[in-house]
């Protein structure tokens, strides 16, 4: 670990200097208010701020007020990752995102916005509620054909919307023939190489399942949300793992 980590960690690690970075960055201000927001003396203040400023995080101007440098943008840009691992730290412990591109697990703050949930039964609901209540589109990738059967297919409120589904290099689609009668007009399927994440997705909702340490995808738990900023980042994956994906016709 290099000594630029170590003093980052270090000043990282007081609730008050964050508490201080974060509200610089929400509204420039003088020292007399800063020490309101972490309820702490002048000095207290001054010198958490000192320490923030030698970092290079934040920086005082020429009417005395603290503002945040890019450095210290860029800095709470992360931070929601970071945090986010450790909230669900025992999750994590048993999941595997390594297969993740870099650029995904760099982001995945964004999932704050939801919610874990571990139960199987949970999470199939969810899979039908993707399905049942799309109208824009239907955007599906897992190890396995997840829509199909006479009884999923029939979730559809249209055959005009929408789906796409991804699913793992010979796979037997014969389940997907078989129900093709039922399933929207505009449904594209892909295959590929190896699939290492679940996702269920329509314009209102999203949720995502990862790899247990074995490899293989658990649907006994994973985590759902509806803001935008979770359904970003399960989009924008589902879209990365498309284009890399190979159209199959069936």
């Amino acid at each position: 670990m290099s000594d630029e980590t170590e003093e980052l960690l270090f000043n990282l690690a007081s609730a008050d200097r964050l508490t201080l970075l974060s509200s610089i960055n929400h509204e420039k201000q003088r020292l007399t208010s800063l020490a309101k927001v972490i309820n702490s003396s002048t000095q207290e203040c001054s010198r958490h701020l000192a320490r923030l400023s030698e970092s290079g995080y934040i920086r005082k101007d020429s009417e005395g007020f603290f503002e945040t440098t890019p450095l210290g943008k860029a800095l709470l840009r992360v931070l929601p990752s970071v945090q986010f691992l450790l909230s669900y730290r025992n999750f994590f412990l048993s999941h595997d995102l390594s297969a993740l591109p870099t650029s995904f697990t760099e982001r995945i703050g964004e999932l704050t916005g939801g919610k874990l949930v571990s139960h199987f039964n949970i999470v199939l609901d969810h899979i039908k509620k993707v399905i049942i209540e799309g109208r824009e589109f239907v955007w599906l990738i897992a190890d396995q054909p997840v829509v199909p059967t006479n009884t999923m297919g029939n979730a559809f409120t249209s055959r005009r919307v929408p789906v796409r589904l991804v699913v793992n290099h010979g796979t037997d689609l014969n389940v997907l023939s078989a129900a093709k009668s039922i399933l929207p007009e505009k449904f594209e399927l892909a295959t590929l190489k190896e699939v290492n994440v679940a996702m269920a997705i329509n314009e209102n909702l999203a949720g995502v399942c990862f790899p247990g340490l074995d490899g293989k995808l658990d649907f006994g738990v994973g985590f759902v949300g509806t803001n935008s900023g979770f359904r970003e980042w399960c989009s924008d994956l589902f879209q990365y793992y498309w284009t890399k994906s190979d159209p199959v016709r069936f």
